[in-house]
């Protein structure tokens, strides 16, 4: 009896030190985890990887499909290139003549540890006022979902697929919930979708410049039903935007024409590419370097971070007998991206005049100084209020 009690009082002493040895590895396994996590937000919040070092050595680059189309709606997908986008822009108009313009992007970054990000405004047109907010979350929250895309970025939903999506992001000042179809056919930008960012890299790009809008704004806790025009983007590949800043316009005339511009610049402010595409009644041109001048007639400095950006911008195609003039509804539409991607850029939409009357978007990018010398305590401590958003 004494035996047992012996053998029973060892295996006890077995059983908890067995206890405490995987206590010991599940609190180290935590331990890395973290700080693996924080490692790869801190290297994030350095511009999505460190600008000292090539895209190349943090990711095993793929191999090239230069030689294949995109493909819809296969690639409406999430792909395992290094840096992919899907944007949306839009026009929103209540029925009783509230405007509203909004942009919504979520970010996708597959460097050592995967970082996904989603921006979003709002400018309510007749106060002026324009509210934003930005999400940053590790690893890519999407569900598996054939030939299109479902994210879900604390409570921020982006799903779709074949020109016909859904959206609900916002805060508890404002809010959109809006659903979206593409009324014409996408368009390849480059001609077959591949676009040369010379030492940046290579991207495939393609645009569904018309979807209808139907759904719901809130600000400030009154909800109204709007409908509208959006342009939906999706961009991807293996290239460093370290390396790139750009000026975009996204043009949508009354008489069903569609024209994107796309001025990509590297740090100095040398030229990498001038394009743009032209589509009229479902057929698109590429219009070469020469075929199009883009000037801008004035600056606005943010008062917010001291930033020139250009504004007012006069667009011209002789070939198509276009003077167009874009005129910024809100000037104050800068984005401070700082919090999630160490970036900022000028956002906002445009009225459209001269020879053709019209709406649009302007994207301004790369204009900003990258503030990097904050200590790295301070970072941290900024990735943790991030993470527990």
């Amino acid at each position: 009896m004494s035996s047992n009690r012996l053998r029973r009082s060892s295996s006890r002493r077995k059983g908890y030190r067995n206890s405490r040895r995987r206590k010991r590895i599940l609190s180290i396994a935590i331990a890395l985890i973290l700080i693996l996590t924080v490692l790869g937000l801190y290297l994030w919040y350095l511009g999505m990887f460190p600008a000292n070092q090539a895209a190349q050595e943090w990711y095993e680059i793929k191999s090239q499909r230069e030689s294949v189309l995109v493909q819809l709606p296969q690639d409406d997908a999430p792909h395992d290139n290094f840096m992919e986008w899907w944007y949306y822009n839009g026009h929103l108009e209540s029925q009783s003549g509230d405007r509203y313009s909004f942009h919504f992007a979520l970010f996708v970054v597959n460097t050592m540890v995967t970082q996904s990000v989603a921006h979003i405004s709002l400018v309510d047109q007749k106060s002026g006022l324009h509210y934003t907010d930005q999400k940053l979350t590790p690893g890519r929250p999407a569900r598996q979902k054939e030939n299109g895309f479902d994210f879900n970025l604390g409570g921020w939903q982006m799903t779709g697929g074949d020109g016909k999506d859904q959206l609900q992001a916002g805060t508890s000042e404002f809010r959109v919930k809006l659903l979206m179809q593409e009324t014409s056919p996408p368009v390849m930008h480059g001609g077959s979708g591949l676009l040369d960012f010379g030492a940046a890299g290579t991207s495939y790009y393609y645009s569904r410049p018309r979807m209808e809008i139907q759904g719901e704004v809130e600000v400030a806790g009154a909800i109204r039903d709007v409908t509208g025009l959006a342009w939906f983007d999706h961009q991807w590949g293996d290239f460093d935007v370290n390396k790139l800043g750009w000026d975009w316009f996204a043009l949508q005339l009354e008489d069903g024409s569609d024209i994107m511009i796309y001025l990509l610049f590297d740090p100095s402010g040398a030229l990498v590419l001038r394009t743009a595409s032209f589509t009229q009644k479902g057929s698109t041109s590429i219009l070469g370097a020469t075929e199009f001048e883009v000037e801008a007639a004035e600056r606005w400095v943010s008062d917010r971070t001291g930033i020139e950006y250009p504004m007012g911008w006069r667009v011209s195609i002789p070939s198509r007998e276009m003077e167009l003039i874009l005129k910024p509804t809100i000037k104050a539409s800068e984005f401070d991206g700082r919090a999630t991607t160490n970036k900022v850029y000028w956002e906002g939409a445009v009225e459209i005049g001269g020879t053709h009357s019209g709406r649009g978007f302007v994207e301004l990018s790369g204009y900003e100084k990258l503030l990097n010398d904050a200590r790295p305590t301070e970072l941290v401590e900024k990735m943790g209020t991030i993470i527990r958003r």
